[in-house]
């Protein structure tokens, strides 16, 4: 069996990557432990079953990875950071099982042994002047995005440690996981589990918790109940029937920024910005809203401003012929698109998760034996429209997003969603669900993720981390936006087609410009009132 190292080595040759080998001892017991367990073991491994999401995400158009880049304070030492994943992350029961097929032909997990050395590893050859340059770690791992799938004989996941990078983070440890252990805010959660906070060293960071609904019911509840699930009903069949039209016909419009089939295994980009929470907080304010609402609102009037430079620097009129790159077959070819602004359809695809994401304290104890039942992707789909018109009050963008947002939130169209694909893969099988799943996505232009992170800063094996950002890959998706917050700040993270969005640090910039002018918007205003 091909060692990790050596997997990595060649699954990154366009970037000179190789890495460390782990010793011939560590490769021999690895191997030996399937021959001793098969003759040791009488009776059958433990199973649980591969959820559907997880299912789908095994099939070759839909491998995804999450991808989680933690920045460092100090150098990261190797085997003291091997030591405490052992202690923690390899305890839980997704990163010391393998999938394969039970006797019925059931695609199962099964707990394995862990061989540390074939999970973590730190590249070689590279130059101290490679690794300490400006935007280093991000093409690392936009060339780790297309790599090619890991091999499924070893537990799904693996951690490059990159040391002597430039920044305020001395190391990064750049953490591939393969969608079908978990949701990305599952395992965010699992991962910041393994942290503790830098203040005081024996508890757990907090999080930020969702805002509940405090308000009494009125008189005459009975009535209240009624209405809200008429709403409830209302909303679910507008967002499934969007959702079926957009199964059938409905399509984004053709910008430069939409994808193609094949865009998956398109060659990415990948840039982040830091902006300021406080920020969001006051103009969330402002609108009576969320900070998710501000997020889809700094996205549409962020894009908006990108697409509108784009136009800008091709022609004067209000339409845009454009060439888009396309892929059929593995062979590069053009078409001309048109672009007005004014009539642009947009929309993002959101995964939500319909089982509740698990307390940190809940996972704490899951890697201390307890109870790991509650866990696995139950994941349906959302597809949020993004307003990218001009708008004479900026903090518009926000509001339009809003009232998407506040009919989503009283719907049950993830649920319905993932109910569905779950009935349809149990009839038919992963890869119809797979090519429905595909067609779907693209659909529409881009993906969206809101991660919330810890309010205080922790550190993982003793060493402070100063920098949390995850990214995704493998979906066909030209555009994915993911949003981290970490201690009062948060990284607006773009990953991107190269061949179609060349510039995602444009983008970024975009959308941090945007969340400046809809913040000088409300002060603005508060001093008018004044």
């Amino acid at each position: 069996m091909e060692s990790a190292a050596d997997e990595v080595s060649s699954l990154l040759r366009l970037r000179r990557i190789a890495t460390t080998k782990p010793d011939a001892a560590a490769a021999v017991s690895s191997t030996n432990f399937f021959s001793a367990t098969e003759e040791a073991a009488e009776e059958p491994p433990e199973e649980e079953p591969v959820t559907p999401c997880g299912r789908l995400f095994c099939e070759p158009n839909m491998s995804c990875y999450i991808m989680c880049i933690l920045g460092f304070k100090n150098l990261i030492n190797l085997p003291e950071f091997k030591q405490a994943l052992k202690e923690t992350l390899v305890k839980h029961k997704r990163f010391h099982s393998v999938m394969t097929k039970n006797a019925k032909g059931i695609d199962v997990w099964v707990a394995t042994e862990v061989d540390i050395d074939a999970h973590v590893f730190e590249p070689s050859g590279f130059l101290e002047e490679e690794l300490a340059a400006p935007h280093f770690v991000e093409a690392y791992v936009a060339d780790l995005a297309s790599a090619p799938p890991m091999s499924f004989s070893r537990p799904l996941w693996a951690c490059h440690i990159l040391n002597g990078t430039s920044g305020d983070a001395a190391a990064h440890m750049v953490v591939r996981v393969h969608h079908s252990l978990g949701d990305g805010t599952s395992l965010m959660s699992l991962l910041l589990a393994c942290t503790r906070r830098v203040d005081q060293p024996n508890m757990l960071p907090s999080v930020p918790a969702k805002r509940k609904n405090l308000k009494a019911d009125p008189p005459f509840s009975l009535l209240s109940s009624l209405w809200k699930t008429l709403i409830l009903v209302r909303n679910t069949v507008i967002g499934l029937s969007y959702y079926f039209a957009t199964i059938l016909w409905v399509k984004d419009s053709d910008t430069r920024i939409k994808g193609h089939q094949g865009v998956e295994r398109a060659p990415k980009s990948l840039m982040y910005t830091v902006i300021d929470i406080d920020d969001m907080r006051l103009v969330k304010d402002a609108v009576n809203g969320t900070i998710n609402d501000v997020l889809m609102g700094i996205i549409g009037a962020g894009l908006h401003q990108y697409l509108e430079e784009s136009r800008g620097k091709n022609t004067k009129t209000d339409g845009v012929t454009q060439i888009q790159p396309t892929m059929q077959n593995g062979v590069s070819s053009h078409r001309k698109t048109t672009l007005n602004l004014s009539h642009l359809r947009i929309r993002a695809t959101a995964l939500q998760n319909t089982r509740m994401t698990p307390g940190l304290q809940e996972l704490a104890t899951m890697m201390e034996g307890g109870s790991q039942k509650q866990w696995g992707n139950r994941l349906g789909y959302l597809i949020f429209p993004i307003s990218v018109q001009h708008f004479s009050d900026p903090l518009d963008h926000v509001r339009a997003a809003k009232r998407t947002s506040d009919r989503m939130k009283a719907s049950l169209e993830g649920a319905f969603t993932y109910w569905s694909g779950a009935l349809l893969m149990a009839m038919t099988g992963p890869p119809q669900v797979a090519r429905l799943t595909e067609h779907t996505t693209l659909q529409t232009t881009m993906a969206v993720s809101n991660v919330p992170g810890p309010m205080e800063p922790v550190m993982f094996g003793g060493n402070p981390i100063v920098l949390i950002y995850p990214t995704a890959a493998g979906q066909p998706s030209s555009l994915s936006i993911l949003f981290q917050s970490y201690v009062g700040k948060a990284c607006l993270v773009a990953m991107t087609a190269r061949d179609l969005i060349p510039d995602p640090g444009t983008l970024c910039q975009c959308m941090a410009d945007a969340l400046q002018e809809m913040k000088r918007a409300v002060i603005s205003r508060r001093q008018d009132l004044n």
